[in-house]
Order: C-alpha cells, then structure tokens, then sequence
C-alpha cells in the first residue's frame, strides 16, 4: 500500500441534530459527522441536506458573497471558533437552488473550495535545498494524518490502539536510501560515494547533506536534530525515521524548553511502518527519543476525548494539541490507507495568537 494523502472533503451531509444555543435567543447549533456548527434560529432541521465545509477550508469570495459571510471576507478560512460560550467547528451551507445532490457527494472541487496550506516557516530556507533532479524519490513524506470526527468507523472496539500526544512543532524526517541511478549524474554519484546516502529534510523538503564537508549539516534545525541525535551514522540501509521538532522559536508553543529538541513517532522500512513494539526497539537501539505515549488499550470512542484534551504531558503548563491513534500492529484501510487518525483538542485550536508551520 502507498499512503493516501489528506485531502479536503466538502461533502453533502445530513443534519444529524439541532439544538438551541444555550446563550443566544437567535442562534443554533448543528450537529454533522460529529460536528458542531453554529448556524442562525430556524435555519435548518434535523434530517436536512447541508453542505459541511470542515475545518481549514477556504472559501471563495464568489461563495462569500453569495452566502453573504462577512466574516470571511479578506481570508476565506474556516476556523475553530468560539460563541457566546459554544464551539463551533465547521460551516454549513445551503445546497444551491437547481442541484440535486445527493448525500455523501464531495462538491469541493464544483465550488472551488480549497484545503488551507501553513505557510513555510521562517527558518527551513537556512539549508540550500536540492533541485528536483536531486531529489532521493525513496525519501517519502509522512502520512498525512486525518481528523478521527471524519472517519469515525475507522476504527473497531476490538483494535488494541497505541494513543499518543500530538505535538505542535514542525516535522522532521531523515533516513539512509539508495541513491538514485535513472541517471547518468546518480549512476556516476553512486560510484565515486557509494550506493546509500544520507537524507533529511522537512514534510515537504529534502534538504542538501554533502559527505564532503565533514558530515558538517549547517545551522538549519533539521540538520542540528540529526547531528545531536547522530542519524547519518546510526540509521540502517533503507530505513526512514520521522519525528517532530519542537521547542523555543518553533511555533507558539514552545513546551517550556530554552531550546529546541525531537521527539520520534514513526520509522519506515522499504515503504512499510514498523509495528509500535519493533519501532519502540528501534528508538531504543539507537537513543531516540518517544512522543509521549497516552495510553496502549482496546479502542474506545468515549475515551479518545480523555486523551484529546488536557496539558502536554512535555510540559504540564502547556496544552495539549490532541493525540494521534494507530493500532498496535500496523493495518491499512480501504478508505483512507494506512489506518491512523488523529484528535485535535478545541482549547488548542481556540488559542490566541497560534501559528501552524508545517
């Protein structure tokens, strides 16, 4: 299996539940795949066909007009949001007159609504990055990880599940692959330094490693992460590690720390995740530090919340981003691939002043 990347789905959903708003005499709230909306007195019921735009969509002025959202003027992104006490997480629309769209449709693409990308954080342009023709192809991105509110059949009762925290830093992975040969330039590289070489980078970036500077990765925070933790000379041929970067000057939450540090989530192994035990051995191995681990336990969707919410077991004064679920032994999904969610924490999300580098 490859991995299937997030993508934005603005599907046609039912209304499962309308509720008055407790604060307000002219506002109610919506309840869509597990959903909170904020939506005006009256203007819908249960049972009714809505559009969902979920968290980070990006509304169209054309849409903003239309549907007269002031608010979103200037922007256009969906975000968490707090009213009169209440969350509301995601917008709801009226299906427009003349379509006849059915439950289930993803109508994101017929109405131009796009997936919210975080701008590039200031410190990835430190190191020089390779150009295409560079580029190791073997050096995969980590899985993009869905919202579990999504897919919440997913996972079943009887799934022993590894919960972990989720920590707001920036991603980092690095590994030691075989160098590209489709080339007369890599064919001539692989001869005069070797069949396997050392890779890192961001989620989205390779970054440049030269051997013939002394193993020197320069000031970027990738390169410093894996000289501290000394991955070019510790990872195995064909193994990819990932972990998050977090830490003072990272993002808003810097968990207490003077400094910048790593944490691992992840090891691949020629395009397959290790189990949690066997990457557990391996952070062990080599000195690599765990995310912090929340619970090892049968699946339980009354107890993701207890994970979700609450203070970073990195640092007790900071809130928790929310928690990431897998099984025990890795498994694949026909409708999402591999079988991973996440939860996302709504303290977290209703944060001032928050940033969201990737």
């Amino acid at each position: 299996w490859r991995k299937i990347m997030s993508k934005l789905i603005v599907e046609v959903v039912k209304i499962e539940k309308v509720i008055k708003h407790p604060n307000a005499d002219r506002l109610s709230i919506a309840l869509v795949k597990g959903w909170n909306c904020i939506i005006g007195l009256d203007q819908q019921k249960a049972g009714d066909l809505v559009i969902f735009c979920p968290i980070d969509s990006i509304i169209p002025e054309d849409i903003i007009e239309k549907y007269k959202l002031e608010y979103l003027k200037g922007h256009g992104r969906v975000i968490t949001v707090k009213l009169r006490k209440c969350i509301s997480q995601g917008l709801i629309l009226e299906i427009p007159k003349g379509k006849k769209w059915k439950e289930g449709k993803d109508v994101a693409k017929e109405l131009g609504i796009t997936k919210y990308e975080a701008k590039a954080p200031s410190y990835q342009p430190y190191a020089k990055k390779p150009t295409k023709r560079k580029m190791n192809p073997a050096f995969d991105k980590y899985t993009d990880i869905d919202n579990i509110k999504n897919y919440k059949q997913i996972f079943k009762e009887e799934d022993t599940v590894v919960v972990t925290e989720k920590i707001h830093g920036t991603n980092f992975r690095a590994g030691l692959l075989s160098r590209y040969k489709g080339n007369l330039w890599g064919r001539i590289k692989a001869f005069l330094f070797g069949k396997y070489e050392f890779v890192y980078g961001s989620h989205n970036v390779q970054l440049k490693h030269s051997t013939a500077k002394c193993n020197f990765y320069g000031e970027d925070i990738y390169g410093r992460m894996a000289k501290k933790y000394k991955l070019a000379e510790v990872i195995p041929e064909d193994y990819i590690v990932y972990g998050e970067i977090y830490g003072k000057g990272i993002q808003d939450l810097e968990y207490g720390k003077k400094e910048i540090d790593i944490v691992f989530f992840d090891v691949k192994h020629k395009e397959k995740y290790l189990d949690w035990k066997a990457f557990k051995l391996f952070c062990t191995l080599y000195e690599l530090p765990i995310v912090p681990v929340l619970g090892i336990e049968g699946y339980g969707e009354d107890t993701i919340p207890t994970h979700t919410e609450g203070k970073s077991l990195l640092c007790s004064t900071q809130v928790r981003e929310g928690c990431v679920i897998k099984p025990l032994i890795e498994e694949n999904h026909y409708r999402i691939g591999r079988k991973i969610l996440k939860s996302i924490n709504s303290t977290y999300l209703l944060r001032k002043g928050g940033t969201e580098y990737k």
